[in-house]
């Protein structure tokens, strides 16, 4: 570096001859080497770029709620899925799917209800069907 200094009568000014900062031409992110303006995916929720500078950035997926109870994760992709659709279950174990009713006894009937899926309870809501039996009246006179 060549520098030169400049004295006035008020002020002494340094100039120098830099250089401009080198800008890194790759990334390193978990010991593997990525090239500058390189996009990778380490793992299927994540997703990083590397940038001029040779600093990674990386987003991370969010997975929103399930709308199933029995939900399983496939290691290759970033949320749990629904092999079998919306449901919910009833205290017996019983899945129900979105739509259908479930008849655990002659007297009940359950159902997922309408918008429960990641607002509140996966399990199914019961009703007890009340049958009123008629009776006979006798009029007396």
């Amino acid at each position: 570096m060549r520098c030169f200094v400049i004295i006035s009568a008020l002020i002494g000014v340094t100039l120098c001859n830099t250089k401009p900062p080198m800008i890194a031409a790759t990334c390193t992110y978990n010991g593997i080497t990525y090239h500058s303006g390189e996009s990778f995916q380490p793992s299927p929720c994540e997703h990083c770029y590397c940038p001029p500078g040779g600093h990674v950035a990386c987003a991370i997926a969010d997975c929103f709620f399930t709308p199933c109870v029995d939900a399983v994760h496939d290691p290759t992709k970033c949320c749990p899925q629904c092999p079998n659709g919306p449901n919910c279950r009833h205290t017996d174990g019983t899945i129900i799917k979105q739509g259908d009713v479930y008849h655990p006894d002659a007297n009940t009937e359950c159902r997922c209800a309408d918008n429960h899926f990641g607002f509140g309870t996966d399990a199914a809501l019961c009703a007890i069907k009340m049958t009123v039996q008629p009776q006979t009246v006798q009029v007396v006179s």
